[in-house]
C-alpha cells in the first residue's frame, strides 16, 4: 500500500511540476479509491502541501506576491464557514465535485473577466478554491479560470499558484486533521515520509519537462488532461451513490 501512494504521488507531482494543475486532482481520486474521506483528504493536504510547497522553492523569483494577500482573506473567510458547520462530504460526492469542477470551469464564457490579479477578484478566488479544497480535496481546474486572463508568464503562474494551493492545502489539512483519530488506523506513519519524499522528487522532476513547452501548449494540454480525468471520476461518483 504505501508504495503505491508514494508511486501515484510522484506521478501526479511530476504532472503539476508541469501543469500546475491535475496531478492533485488525479492523486485525490487515487487516495479516495483506497482509503475513507478523512484519511485521503488527511494524506492529500500533506502530499500536496509538500508538492506545492517545493514548487514555491523552485520557482520562488516569479510568485506574484501582490496576489496572496487578499486571497487570504477570502480563504479565511471559507476557513471559518467549514468550522461553524462542521461538515465532511459523502465519498460520492466528493468524486463527483472533483469530476465536474474542470467541466463547469470551461463552461464559463469568454466574457468573465477573472483576472486574479485584481485584489476583488483574488479575494473570489481565495473563497472559492478553500471551498472546492474542502468539499472536493481538489481545486486545480477551479484555480486555473482565475488565471487564464491574467499576463502572468508560465513561470509565475506555477510559482503563485504554487503558494495558494500550499496554503489551501494546509488549511484543508488543519481541518481534516482533528478527525486523525479515525483516520490515524488506516495511515501507517511510513506513508506520511514516502509521500512527501515523493512529492518532492515528481516536483523536481516536473521543473525540467515545464523548461521545454511553449505558454500556449502549457495551457492547451492541461486543459485536456482534467476533462479526461473528470469524466472518470464523475462516473466513479455516480457508481458510489447508486452503492454499485
Amino acid at each position: 500500500m504505501t508504495a503505491i501512494l508514494a508511486f501515484a504521488t510522484f506521478i501526479t507531482s511530476v504532472i503539476s511540476g508541469v501543469l500546475s494543475m491535475a496531478g492533485g486532482m488525479i492523486l485525490m481520486g487515487v487516495f479516495a479509491f483506497v482509503l475513507s474521506v478523512p484519511a485521503a483528504m488527511v494524506l492529500h493536504g500533506v502530499a500536496q502541501a509538500v508538492s506545492n510547497g517545493t514548487r514555491v522553492w523552485l520557482y520562488r523569483r516569479e510568485i506574484c506576491w501582490h496576489v496572496l494577500w487578499p486571497y487570504c482573506v477570502g480563504a479565511g473567510v471559507c476557513l471559518v464557514f467549514f468550522i461553524a458547520l462542521q461538515f465532511v462530504p459523502s465519498k460520492g460526492l466528493m468524486f463527483i465535485l472533483i469530476g465536474i469542477s474542470p467541466f463547469a470551469a470551461l463552461r464559463l464564457p469568454d466574457s468573465v473577466a477573472l483576472d486574479v490579479e485584481r485584489p476583488a477578484v483574488a479575494v473570489i478566488c481565495g473563497f472559492v478554491v478553500t471551498l472546492t479544497q474542502m468539499l472536493a480535496g481538489a481545486s486545480g481546474p477551479v484555480l486555473d479560470v482565475f488565471y487564464v486572463k491574467s499576463e502572468m508568464t508560465r513561470q509565475q503562474v506555477l510559482g503563485t499558484k504554487g503558494i495558494t494551493q500550499t496554503l489551501g492545502h494546509l488549511i484543508k489539512l488543519s481541518y481534516y486533521g482533528t478527525l486523525l483519530t479515525s483516520a490515524s488506523s488506516e495511515l501507517h506513519w511510513v506513508i506520511f515520509p514516502a509521500v512527501v519524499g515523493a512529492a518532492m522528487l515528481g516536483n523536481t522532476a516536473g521543473k525540467f519537462i515545464v523548461e521545454r513547452i511553449s505558454d500556449d501548449q502549457f495551457r492547451a494540454l492541461g486543459r485536456r488532461v482534467i476533462c479526461a480525468v473528470g469524466a472518470v471520476y464523475v462516473s466513479k461518483g455516480v457508481w458510489e451513490f447508486a452503492g454499485l
